[in-house]
């Protein structure tokens, strides 16, 4: 199902969507927005901070990187990190509603490779790291990739506020954090993979890629952004 969700999801934002809104004006989606960036926040919040619950996980998977994969080893919270590993994959599909409503408010700019690709990607890699690695691992990318979240739609829900826009001077420091996350997973990733973890190293190396690629579109984009002046300096990635 959630290759055929990532299927219908491009059909529509690439091909279905825009040629839906060709003859229309764009939909006026700020009440829509603003509830979909709030109810974005108090989700992401929900799961970062239910993982305060099991603090030994997060300390035990960074100090130990390999810990996890050892028989035994923190099988009484496995059926919480399913619960929550399965929810942070809702919460990536969800994320897909971001470039639906660009494209019905016809804000075609933001559809940008980078945008598509990282929602893609997200879902995708998500979802086979809990099909078929099962490990503890994918906890630490995702409980960074959460907070990221909380602070960029609280982000976006203020900036649907018109008179609240001269306070939102730190939208550039957002793009830096999200450099920040993604130079932070690949070294996590390059530890799993230097340390020899018993999974698939063709699955590691692959995740590694996925990540660099990424980072390189996203400093592309900053560079693009805030040093060379462009009529599209102006545009907005929503993605991480």
């Amino acid at each position: 199902p959630v290759i055929t969700i990532l299927l219908v999801y491009l059909l529509i934002v690439l091909k279905l969507g825009p040629l839906f809104m060709k003859s229309r004006n764009p939909y006026d989606l700020q009440m829509v927005m603003r509830l979909y960036n709030i109810a974005q926040v108090l989700y992401n919040g929900y799961i970062i901070f239910s993982l305060y619950e099991y603090p030994r996980v997060m300390v035990g998977i960074v100090e130990t990187i390999c810990a996890t994969y050892d028989p035994g080893t923190y099988d009484d919270l496995k059926p919480a990190f399913l619960y929550y590993s399965w929810h942070f994959l809702a919460l990536k599909i969800v994320d897909l509603l971001d470039t639906v409503f660009m494209v019905l408010r016809k804000k075609d700019s933001h559809v940008t490779f980078l945008h598509v690709y990282h929602h893609i990607a997200m879902v995708f890699f998500t979802w086979l790291t809990l099909s078929y690695t099962k490990s503890h691992h994918g906890v630490v990318p995702a409980a960074i990739n959460v907070v990221v979240h909380m602070l960029m739609y609280s982000y976006y829900f203020l900036a649907t506020f018109s008179q609240l826009k001269r306070f939102l001077w730190w939208k550039r420091h957002l793009t830096k954090l999200q450099l920040g996350q993604f130079i932070i997973v690949l070294i996590y990733i390059f530890m799993i993979y230097y340390h020899g973890c018993p999974i698939s190293r063709v699955f590691t190396f692959t995740w590694m890629f996925n990540v660099f690629v990424i980072l390189l579109l996203f400093v592309n984009f900053y560079i693009k952004a805030y040093f060379v002046k462009s009529p599209s300096k102006n545009n907005h990635v929503k993605s991480s």
